[in-house]
């Protein structure tokens, strides 16, 4: 049984904003078995860098999309089964706990602003809805670079409760990290390995009242492709979630998450031969609590209003160890604080008739960050070298939205809207300073919180039989953006902020740039001549400018890291005959740029991924994918001395599934 609430599908107050779902089919025939990768069919969605999760660092694995301003910690809201899971600490999302064989349905909105959803929802949302537990269901698949990933479920009825446990296991001997040309004794595979489990109980507590509690455990460990560097997490949630039907339909969720994360970091020398420790975060605790509260009320006459409040409460520090000298690390640095966010919001729908709907809605936020502090201290005297206390920061956001959808025949459709959106930065921009070889990236705690606005027009149109268009122009303006901006590159100590830069090294802050336009066109075409063969095209063009940015004057007329202007998806499914499934599917995008000077070029690339299934029986499906079929070197980043980071090579796997 599935519960369904406010929050779920596309309600009418959402249908302006041109949601994509993504359904069971596409997810169950993705060549991608993980579910960030799978999803980068959708032009525009991707993490802040080019690398996808089976690979990449945790705190890479940011959402960007239509590429507003991508960075590490993301610019977009990622929610399941109506739960935020944005890390407490540092906003990326851990997609090694998301297989997409256990995801249901995803709903994608890119824009919309800040509406029902608040803070991080900057860019977007993204809503994953799990497959419920239901009979005996496993899937079992292996391959190339030492890779196997298990996945099973079972469900059932206890008397009037509903249970059920849904378990995965994921491993990989993993691939290079770094260019061919450019390795040396010290560079290995990057490796990884995640477990995680989820349990639920749901049940009918009235008539009019159901309930669904879920407890989850998750637990990954990653090398980064060199023996001394590697990461860690660990992670408890749970979560309650009570959907009330009847006159007002309402639904309250309430969770808890309880994260620990380790990692370690070095400096390789120009040879590749000798690795020296740089960091090591022994812990990094982290704890969100929240709760959101939605009612609606159906006023008749084509009317419908939703009024809710929700507040999240996130905690956490990094302890870490740093100026590795003489064999041993002597410093020990805390950092971090508190960051609370509460809001209320109204939407309002209102169809005059069948084919016209009017949206419109407002919001309110109070944040408050407090308690942020920097402390570090020689490890062998306890002496305090640096004590920082940062004054309690607090404020409010106003937001706001408006749309419109007009269906002028079953074969057309249009739409426009227009709406606001922000972001609080994280912990971790606040107060965490991090070092990446010899790049050395300083926090910033005086970061006001993103803002923006945005605009968009489109056209959804069936022309003929078969034969599906859509398109969307966009313009989205970022203000107090936060970019990692450089502000030295020679050896020698900042004074300004009293840091040391080592040779062949650099420094940068993060830093808000005043105002980032970003305009776009969304084009997708599906076309389907006969049943068992079905094409699709789809297309993003993304261009943004750093307009003003008092900070770094030398930004300005550049265009946003990480934020290819052209990317898109060409694929084709085939049935030959009906226990057979083809899908081919082809990615590209144009270069990039890794920095915000525009220094530093990603080259451009053309990705083929392709998935072949039977359905053996009724209940076995069997399949093989394979990954970066022509073995294509994707770059993934460029570091100031030239070292350049790659994707995985070609990956194939062979599996099966089953449901009993």
């Amino acid at each position: 049984m599935v519960v369904t609430g406010r929050r779920a599908g596309i309600p009418a107050y959402e249908r302006p904003y041109g949601a994509t779902v993504i359904g069971p089919e596409a997810l169950g025939t993705a060549p991608q078995r993980r579910l960030d990768e799978a999803l980068r069919a959708v032009p525009g969605f991707g993490l802040f860098r080019r690398s996808g999760s089976t690979l990449a660092n945790p705190t890479t694995q940011g959402v960007s999309l239509r590429g507003i301003g991508p960075n590490g910690a993301g610019r977009t809201l990622v929610l399941v089964d109506g739960v935020p899971v944005n890390d407490p600490f540092g906003g990326w999302v851990y997609w090694s706990r998301l297989p997409t064989s256990a995801a249901e349905r995803v709903v994608i909105t890119r824009g919309g602003g800040a509406g029902p959803w608040g803070n991080t929802a900057l860019a977007g949302t993204v809503r994953i809805d799990t497959r419920p537990p239901e009979g005996l269901s496993a899937e079992l698949s292996g391959g190339t670079d030492d890779t196997w990933q298990a996945l099973g479920s079972a469900g059932g009825a206890a008397g009037p409760v509903r249970l059920g446990l849904t378990a995965s296991a994921f491993s990989t001997g993993g691939s290079p990290v770094v260019r061919r040309d450019q390795r040396g004794p010290v560079d290995i595979d990057a490796t990884a390995d995640a477990y995680w489990a989820d349990a639920v109980a749901s049940a009918d507590l009235t008539e009019a009242v159901q309930a669904t509690a879920k407890l989850s455990g998750f637990r990954e460990h990653r090398g980064n492709g060199t023996p001394y560097t590697e990461n860690a997490t660990e992670a408890v949630e749970g979560s309650l979630r009570l959907v009330g039907s009847g006159a007002l339909p309402w639904e309250t969720v309430l969770y808890a998450r309880d994260w620990d994360f380790r990692s370690t970091f070095s400096g390789v020398n120009a040879a590749r031969t000798v690795e020296t420790p740089s960091l090591d975060q022994f812990t990094v605790p982290a704890r969100a609590y929240g709760g959101v509260v939605q009612v609606a009320f159906p006023w008749g006459g084509g009317h419908e209003t939703d009024v809710g409040a929700d507040i999240r409460h996130v905690e956490g520090a990094t302890n870490e160890l740093f100026t590795f000298t003489g064999g041993a690390y002597t410093r020990v640095r805390r950092a971090g604080g508190e960051q609370t966010v509460a809001g209320l919001f109204a939407e309002h729908a209102w169809s005059p008739d069948a084919r016209l709907t009017l949206t419109g809605g407002v919001r309110l936020d109070r944040w408050r960050n407090a308690d942020g502090e920097r402390v570090e201290r020689d490890r062998a005297t306890g002496a305090v070298l640096r004590q920082d206390r940062f004054a309690t920061r607090d404020g409010e956001v106003l937001n706001g939205r408006l749309g419109a959808e007009w269906r002028a025949s079953p074969a057309l459709s249009l739409r426009a809207a227009a709406y606001t959106g922000f972001r609080l930065p994280t912990l971790n921009e606040l107060y965490r300073p991090f070092r990446v070889g010899n790049d050395i990236t300083e926090a910033n705690p005086t970061l006001d919180p993103e803002r923006l606005v945005g605009g968009e027009a489109g056209v959804r149109a069936a022309p003929a039989d078969g034969l599906t268009l859509s398109a969307t122009v966009f313009r989205s303006v970022l203000e107090d953006g936060v970019d990692n901006v450089t502000i030295q590159t020679t050896p020698g100590t900042n004074p300004e902020l009293g840091v040391f830069v080592p040779a062949g090294g650099s420094l940068a802050q993060r830093r808000g740039l005043d105002r980032v336009v970003i305009d776009g066109i969304e084009a997708e075409l599906g076309w389907t001549p006969v049943e068992a063969l079905a094409f699709g095209l789809s297309y993003l063009y993304s261009d943004s400018e750093v307009e003003r940015a008092s900070s770094a004057p030398g930004l300005v007329g550049r265009r946003l890291a990480q934020a290819p202007r052209h990317q898109g998806t060409a694929e084709a499914t085939w049935r030959p005959l009906e226990p057979w499934t083809l899908r081919l599917q082809v990615r590209a995008a144009s270069g990039a740029f890794e920095d915000g000077a525009n220094s530093r070029r990603l080259s451009p690339y053309v990705l083929a991924d392709v998935y072949a299934g039977w359905d053996a029986t009724e209940t076995l499906h069997l399949f093989a994918t394979v990954e970066n079929l022509a073995d294509r070197t994707v770059e993934t980043g460029r570091r100031s001395d030239g070292l350049t980071n790659i994707g995985p090579g070609r990956r194939a796997v062979v599996g099966a599934r089953a449901h009993w």
